[in-house]
């Protein structure tokens, strides 16, 4: 198993400057508050749950693209095929360094130089201009600091852009990846596709959680045709997924595809990554898919829910701030670990942002009066 320890990113048009993002504990783990936490080694503890808030527009999206492009990055995929390098996009000098722990061997730092360069039919292309794999054992890691900080003397291999066997635009990492690869249940397409895209025997503790009414949805492989029964009522034959949107509403679908996704990453230990982790949901189902990663019976393997929202009340849940980041977006994206900036206890969270306590996470009294002015205006008009 592997598992994702720190990403920071440089050189990127979008970005104002460099992020980082902490997928490890870094405020005191309490022994009564491990449910939001899994043991990665010693006292180094992950984040079950990562949020990304920020008002519209603020960046979130753009984040959780960067998070999504590094997952694939360190498996050994191509930049040039990678989904979202669109992230990339007028950029000349980009940086990019993950540190990450795979089981039973120890921690990886992995620094990328990438850049771009023009092909015989002049089109661009991304490849990686040079890149350095670091090695520690766990053995010699006493304190958190010491996973983050590599020098030369942890160097384990430097690339070599001469030899054949590997593209220019795939990463060493692969060395490590390529029988051991970071599982993540990718839902970023799914913000604005509401969709199940297989018929399967879907659970039906499930399906009476998210919608009573239904009976059962089951699949018969030898005639490739689903069956969806609703209680007190007739069968209906289902030929694709598809069809399902006539008979399911949004919110169940949405449920499905998101708990599903669930389930498999609780069996591998993986990462599920969601935009608007609240659309087409009601608070009360957004708050029970938190919750069961954040409980030790369900989520064994230390599995990891990444996702941006607007529902801010929701972070009230959290017991802990070292895994909620704000997005800002003024001439370009910025983000803040709301650890570093929210140090006063006895503020409900939920209401630090809603006051705009912490800064451009409300939208602005200027823009709310110019918006009262102006529809004012219309109905006088």
């Amino acid at each position: 198993m592997i598992k994702l320890i720190r990403l920071s990113a440089s050189g990127l048009n979008l970005l104002k400057e460099k992020v980082d993002i902490d997928f490890f504990a870094e405020q005191r783990v309490l022994s009564d508050k491990l449910g939001m936490l899994s043991n990665l080694f010693g006292r180094v503890y992950t984040n079950n749950v990562i949020s990304l808030v920020g008002i519209n527009a603020s960046g979130k999206t753009t984040i959780l693209k960067l998070i999504a492009l590094c997952f694939d990055f360190i498996n050994g995929k191509s930049l040039n095929s990678i989904d979202y390098n669109d992230i990339f996009t007028n950029s000349e000098n980009i940086q990019i360094d993950t540190t990450f722990y795979v089981e039973n061997d120890g921690v990886y730092h992995l620094a990328s130089a990438i850049g771009k360069v023009k092909t015989i039919d002049l089109d661009e292309e991304y490849i990686i201009k040079n890149e350095k794999l670091y090695f520690k054992k766990i053995s010699i890691i006493q304190k958190k600091k010491d996973m983050l900080t590599f020098n030369e003397s942890h160097l384990v291999r430097e690339r070599d852009n001469t030899e054949e066997f590997l593209q220019n635009d795939i990463s060493i990492a692969l060395s490590i990846t390529k029988d051991n690869k970071i599982y993540v249940r990718n839902l970023l397409d799914f913000t604005n596709l509401n969709v199940l895209r297989i018929l399967g025997d879907y659970p039906r503790e499930l399906l009476e959680f998210l919608d009573p009414s239904i009976e059962s949805i089951t699949y018969n492989e030898k005639i490739h045709e689903g069956v969806l029964k609703f209680c007190c009522r007739k069968p209906i034959t289902i030929s694709s997924p598809i069809q399902l949107q006539n008979y399911l509403s949004s919110g169940t679908i949405k449920g499905i595809v998101m708990f599903i996704n669930a389930m498999f990453t609780f069996k591998h230990g993986g990462y599920v990554i969601v935009d608007e982790l609240e659309n087409h949901f009601n608070r009360e189902i957004v708050s029970t898919l938190i919750r069961f990663f954040t409980q030790e019976n369900i989520n064994i393997e230390g599995a990891t829910l990444i996702f941006s929202i607007n529902y801010i009340e929701l972070l009230d849940e959290f017991s802990r701030n070292d895994n909620i980041y704000i997005a800002r977006n003024e001439d370009r994206i910025t983000i803040q670990k709301l650890s570093n900036i929210l140090k006063r206890t006895g503020i409900k969270m939920s209401d630090a942002f809603k006051s705009d306590y912490l800064k451009g996470t409300a939208p602005s009294y200027d823009a709310y009066f110019q918006l009262k002015k102006a529809l004012m205006q219309e109905s006088i008009d």
